[in-house]
């Protein structure tokens, strides 16, 4: 059984024509291969549902109460896309954070992954065509949910690429691939067809804001070959690996 792995940022799930456009990739990629599909919360602040929204709603909350809150964002993507994937035909399954099994410490906010657990996981791909999981988050071995910082919807992919032995990850974002310089800043910034993860740790060490340095030293660690580009020009990307 083929299995791709592919996460969606806020950006493309912002708007209802946006989310029409990633079940339409979703169908496609369905037809060959099982998919688990990795969501961010939709939309940027101020859309109600984005991260920073509900981290402004946060205010006299402990760390653990503030991860609750934000984390039902993704959750309510994960449900979002489902229901348009059932509509467009899709075999599709929604996990929640406890069945995702990303099992974490209890350091709220930045919480460090003790260990993946995919058996809930694998039996629902058995049954499901595309399986839609929430990122960003995970939970205490006592079922407290926590946060794993910003851009951690990236991680998750990686987690779950790692922890079934995949070799790849795609990720949809709201730039056709990595630049040497902001490309919203910057007309003359040139795209990398290719970057290896050195190179790219030192971009994110200056400054740019591409990609959650986490994720890519544990996709270093790993060997995973990532791919990053837009949903609005999926021509274009580049691969990040050795």
């Amino acid at each position: 059984m083929e299995i791709g792995v592919i996460k969606f940022g806020g950006s493309s799930l912002g708007s209802p024509q946006a989310r029409s456009r990633v079940v339409q990739i979703l169908k496609s990629l369905c037809t060959d291969r099982k998919v688990i599909a990795v969501v961010s919360a939709m939309g940027r602040y101020p859309a109600p549902y984005a991260t920073d929204t509900l981290m402004s709603l946060a205010e006299g909350l402990t760390a653990r109460q503030q991860d609750q809150l934000i984390s039902v964002g993704e959750l309510i993507s994960t449900l979002k896309m489902h229901s348009l994937c059932r509509h467009c035909g899709i075999c599709s399954a929604p996990l929640n954070t406890r069945q995702l099994g990303i099992i974490t410490d209890d350091h709220y906010g930045q919480a460090q992954v003790l260990e993946v657990r995919t058996e809930t996981l694998r039996q629902t791909l058995r049954q499901a065509d595309c399986v839609i999981v929430p990122g960003f988050q995970g939970m205490t071995k006592d079922q407290e949910i926590t946060t794993l910082g910003r851009g951690g919807s990236d991680y998750t992919a990686m987690l779950i690429a790692a922890a079934l032995n995949l070799k790849e990850v795609h990720i949809v974002t709201d730039v056709d691939g990595i630049y040497d310089r902001d490309p919203k800043q910057d007309p003359q910034a040139q795209r990398f067809d290719r970057i290896d993860y050195d190179r790219l740790l030192e971009l994110i060490d200056q400054g740019a804001q591409v990609m959650q340095r986490q994720s890519i030293e544990y996709a270093r660690q790993h060997q995973l070959r990532v791919w990053v580009g837009s949903l609005m020009n999926p021509g274009k990307g580049t691969w990040i690996g050795a």
